[in-house]
């Protein structure tokens, strides 16, 4: 009798050991790196941390993990942990704010976990047009492709990555603090205009930043115009507003070409403001008319993309989307939610037709700003987020009401959209890492549904945990000094004795400026005085179409962001594009991605590994 052969057993791929260790160390790097966002002001991606110890976990003790199981367990990791950077962009700003008595915390976590929901499905369908049809990079999610395959992908790649890896980490470590009170042993960044007495008005600010050279690397030629953007908002937009005066008062009489010891300093206080009149607002308009451009152009492609969502399963019965029917049950869910918490965080002074008209309007908002989130996080690795948050509130308070009772549910709601923005970005990222891997992009969204409601009470939780421990924002140490004087003479004497001041925090307490926090509370302000910069927008966003139309669809959005973010970290950025592009003419195209590429995602990873440890030994060292 001939024997029949047992049939193959399934590649291993989504399993409960992926889910839950994915799980487990989202918690973990949530934590964490929502403690270091308070500090630095951006926060560091999972993914390709989660990648590597995923590999750890499931092949190295389960002795069992599969590249495609390996990446759902980066997927789930870096879910659960994203939204903590729509967290703390945007909820600290109550408390900096005094409204921490005011705040509705099962209503945050409502709205919070409303904006997960949200900023999944609603992705979901754009992922052919952003991933297959326009290519974009993901610098993140190539590297993480390119941790995923270096076991299989030769000895020379692996070393290359782990060369890299080791090379990022070091340099990465020597710039960090590793005490509250500390010094790091490098600087993070270095003046070179100083150095080579350039005038204080021409910013050489150049950051100490591996990372951002490989993901600029990464980018490429379409990272370009991340440098274009920067040398236009430094280099021409700053000369030319001083020279017209277009500068507030308190800078009327500076100079670009200022001369004496305190130049340097006064350049950097004006171009950090010059950053927030001015540049700030072109840029998000450049951004917004960008996209909207995008859009436009892509139109076609979106139809047929959506369209595909209700195709039947393909041969075998394998389907690489989830489901339509399942997007849209997540969509009134999620909206359901985010109207409930909208409700509920308002009171009495939100009617149940304002809330519904704040949900829908939440809503549209939050799909633009998701794409738009989507789009340069896949040329860059970098999201104007906070900015877009920023929109989202002014937009909610001029729904709901400019007066203080309107302002906890408007940064409620703001806080569910820029969940959902970052969301957007980190789940196409993770969607460009499986297309390159040979994952089926529907079980990657199977697993990113299941497990976007557990990351957002962990942030809300850490940044309450965090407020009554240390406080946090610009004046920390006058708000712990406070609390001492509540506690009676003897806690402020041993608050005196450890060195702290109304404006100095005692020793071992780690500082923590919230300064995108800070940022937009001052935004508030603006919105409650009715001063906001709408010329401004309107500027950029018609200048953004025109390049985009004109040019390239996604000019209008790269110089955007360039003019958005800092110079320090664009320029190397820059650097690594045009490195990409010169050593594929010296030595072809095949040597700069089979050399280049496992070097570059190597920077990535070291710098982000040594992020993810030197926030957890700050945390112990604090406690």
């Amino acid at each position: 009798m001939q024997k029949v052969d047992a049939p193959p057993k399934p590649y291993r791929e989504l399993t409960p050991a992926s889910v839950l260790g994915g799980v487990v160390m989202g918690l973990i790097l949530n934590m964490g790196i929502c403690y270091a966002g308070l500090q630095i002001g951006f926060t560091i991606v999972g993914s390709a941390v989660a990648a590597v110890l995923g590999f750890g976990f499931l092949r190295g003790v389960l002795r069992k993990g599969s590249i495609l199981e390996v990446n759902i367990f980066q997927t789930v990791a870096s879910s659960v942990n994203t939204v903590n950077a729509g967290i703390i962009f945007t909820v600290p700003v109550l408390f900096l704010l005094g409204m921490q008595e005011d705040i509705d915390y099962p209503a945050l976590v409502l709205a919070a976990t409303a904006g997960s929901m949200l900023g999944v499905v609603m992705i979901i369908p754009l992922r052919k047009q952003i991933i297959e049809f326009e290519r974009l990079r993901f610098p993140e999610g190539v590297a993480v492709a390119a941790i995923l395959k270096s076991p299989g992908a030769g000895v020379e790649k692996s070393r290359l990555l782990i060369g890299g890896v080791i090379l990022s980490a070091i340099v990465s470590a020597l710039t960090k603090k590793w005490d509250p009170k500390g010094t790091s042993f490098w600087p993070e960044s270095v003046n070179l205009g100083e150095t080579l007495h350039l005038p204080p008005g021409f910013t050489a600010l150049v950051a100490i930043s591996l990372l951002s050279l490989g993901a600029g690397y990464l980018a490429g030629r379409h990272g370009l115009a991340v440098l274009y953007g920067t040398i236009l908002n430094y280099w021409i937009l700053v000369p030319i507003a001083i020279g017209l005066g277009w500068v507030p008062m308190a800078y009327a009489d500076f100079s670009f070409f200022e001369t004496g010891e305190e130049a340097y300093k006064r350049a950097e206080d004006f171009l950090h403001d010059f950053a927030h009149f001015t540049s700030r607002h072109v840029g998000i308009g450049m951004i917004l008319g960008g996209a909207i451009a995008g859009i436009l152009v892509a139109l076609p492609a979106l139809k047929a993309a959506f369209a595909s969502l209700r195709t039947p399963a393909g041969a075998g019965g394998r389907r690489e989307e989830v489901d339509i029917k399942v997007l849209n049950g997540g969509l009134a869910f999620g909206l359901l939610l985010m109207f409930f918490a909208t409700k509920i965080s308002g009171g009495e002074n939100v009617s149940y037709l304002t809330a519904l008209i704040v949900t829908l309007a939440g809503g549209a908002w939050l799909w633009l700003a998701g794409l738009v989130v989507a789009q340069t996080t896949g040329r860059t690795d970098w999201s104007p987020l906070s900015g877009l948050a920023l929109i989202a509130i002014a937009i909610m308070m001029a729904i709901m009401g400019t007066s203080k009772e309107y302002i906890v549910p408007a940064v409620t709601v703001g806080a569910a959209i820029c969940v959902a923005t970052s969301m957007c970005a980190d789940m196409m990222a993770d969607l460009k890492t499986g297309y390159l891997v040979g994952s089926l992009p529907v079980k990657q969204q199977i697993a990113q549904i299941l497990t976007c409601w557990v990351g957002p009470p962990v942030s809300v939780l850490t940044v309450i945990l965090l407020w009554q421990a240390y406080g946090f924002g610009p004046d920390q140490a006058e708000i712990l000094y406070q609390r001492a004087q509540e506690q009676g003479p003897a806690a402020v004497e041993a608050f005196e004795a450890a060195g702290g001041t109304a404006k100095q925090l005692p020793d071992g307490t780690p500082q923590l400026k919230a300064p995108q926090a800070g940022a937009l509370k001052a935004a508030i302000e603006i919105v409650q005085d009715g001063k906001v910069p709408l010329g401004k927008y309107l500027t950029g966003a018609i200048l953004s179409l025109v390049l985009s139309v004109l040019v390239s669809p996604g000019l209008g959005v790269m110089v955007g962001l360039s003019m958005y973010l800092p110079f320090e970290y664009m320029i190397v950025f820059g650097m690594g594009g045009i490195l990409n592009i010169l050593l594929t003419r010296w030595r072809g195209a095949r040597w700069a991605e089979d050399k280049g590429v496992p070097v570059a995602a190597g920077l990535i990873v070291g710098d982000a590994l040594v992020g993810v440890i030197n926030a957890v030994v700050m945390v112990v060292v604090a406690v």
